[in-house]
């Protein structure tokens, strides 16, 4: 596999991972996921009229959730409830208006076949230099 073919192959894994941004015009592209634990994001293109979002609940144990998605514009200054696993929770969400900038505030792990697929299309890129040393 030449240099060439090693970097389509890197461009379809990134395909595959929802790294392009190709939407409709005037629809964003944002990361969706549930309150669910842990949140693996899975790009998602919103409605017009809808931001990017990411939603914070708080109970009254100071516990604490976290979800993104698409949300209305006219939601994202209002604050919300929601109910998860029969527990209540007051809701704070932040939007933003660009492809995919409701990523985490904190940076999620990459499940642990990613890095090894990534550093062996690299070292094929690089013609097996990173293999050999």
């Amino acid at each position: 596999m030449g240099p060439s073919s090693a970097f389509l192959c890197i461009l379809s894994f990134c395909g595959v991972l929802g790294l392009t941004t190709s939407t409709a015009q005037g629809r964003l592209l944002c990361y969706s996921c549930s309150f669910a634990k842990p949140c693996y994001p899975v790009p998602t293109e919103c409605q017009e009229g809808e931001a990017c979002g990411v939603s914070v609940g708080t109970s009254e144990h100071s516990e604490t959730i976290q979800r993104k998605g698409c949300l209305p514009k006219a939601q994202c200054l209002l604050p919300g409830n929601a109910t998860y696993w029969s527990r209540s929770y007051a809701l704070q969400h932040h939007c933003c208006d660009k492809d995919l900038c409701n990523v985490a505030a904190k940076l999620q792990r990459l499940p642990s076949a990613l890095p090894a697929a990534l550093l062996l299309a690299t070292s094929v890129l690089w013609g097996g230099h990173l293999l050999l040393r």
